[in-house]
C-alpha cells in the first residue's frame, strides 16, 4: 500500500521517530528499506477489535510475529485450602499461636505509618509507625 508524505510524516510522529515495540530510533528516510540501520516499516497494530492503528515500527519487530495475549478466566476462584491441625500438648486450649482476631503488627504500622506521613511527612509516617505498633502491644 503507498502512502503520501502527510501520512508517513504522521506515521513516523506518533512515536517521536521510534519504534512503538522496543524503542530503537527510526530514520525517516530509511522507509521501506530491506535492511540496515534506522530501516522501518509501518506494522498495524490492533489495540481494539474495531480499531486499527498505524504506527512505526523497525524491521526486527515488523517480521516477529506479535505474541498473542491469553484472555483471563472470569470463573470463579479456586477455594482455600483448609488444614486440620491437631493441637500440641503445649498449645493451651488448641488454639494455635497467631491465630488472634488483631491484624499482625505489620499491617497495625503499615496503617499506622501510612497516616502518620500524610500528617507529618518522613517523619510523621516513623511516628505514626512506632505509635501504631505501640497501641496494639500496649493498648
Amino acid at each position: 500500500m503507498a502512502f503520501d508524505s502527510d501520512t508517513l510524516n504522521s506515521i513516523y510522529a506518533s512515536t517521536q521517530g521510534f519504534c512503538h515495540r522496543c524503542r530503537r530510533k527510526l530514520a525517516f528516510s530509511r522507509f521501506g528499506c530491506d535492511d540496515g540501520r534506522g530501516a522501518w516499516d509501518i506494522d498495524a497494530v490492533r489495540p481494539h477489535p474495531k480499531v486499527t492503528a498505524l504506527l512505526p515500527g523497525c524491521l526486527r519487530c515488523v517480521q516477529k510475529p506479535t505474541p498473542r495475549r491469553v484472555p483471563r478466566r472470569t470463573s470463579a476462584p479456586a477455594p482455600a485450602v483448609v488444614v486440620d491441625k491437631k493441637p500440641a500438648a503445649s498449645e493451651p486450649h488448641g488454639e494455635p499461636p497467631g491465630t488472634s482476631d488483631e491484624p499482625p503488627i505489620g499491617d497495625t504500622a503499615l496503617v499506622g505509618g501510612a497516616a502518620g506521613a500524610v500528617l507529618g511527612g518522613l517523619w510523621g509516617a516513623v511516628l505514626g509507625g512506632l505509635i501504631a505498633i505501640g497501641l496494639q502491644l500496649w493498648g
